[in-house]
């Protein structure tokens, strides 16, 4: 919501596949366009469970994404992999 999309685009590890098969590079301007349009941006979870593994973590929760253009409300699967002291999402699915 704060539309830094470097910050934002950092969260995403090297590892990451985007969903659909799309590259990388086409995830990144998609989400670049989206996240850099003109208005506000309001992002709350709610029933976020996480399961840890060694280096690896998965993280299940309801998103609610308002802005000028879009509202939702979906299920989250976030697979996320550790990197040295940082967690990186590896894996994102839109569910229920």
């Amino acid at each position: 919501s704060g539309k830094d999309i470097k910050a934002y685009l950092a969260q995403y590890g090297a590892d990451f596949r985007p969903p659909g098969g799309a590259s990388r590079g086409a995830w990144e301007q998609e989400r670049t366009a989206r996240v850099t349009k003109p208005g506000k941006i309001d992002v709350d979870i709610e029933d976020l469970a996480v399961e840890i593994d060694g280096d690896k973590a998965t993280a299940q929760f309801r998103q609610h994404y308002r802005s000028a253009n879009l509202n939702s409300s979906s299920g989250k699967t976030l697979v996320l992999t550790r990197h040295g002291d940082k967690w990186q999402i590896q894996q994102e699915r839109i569910g229920p």
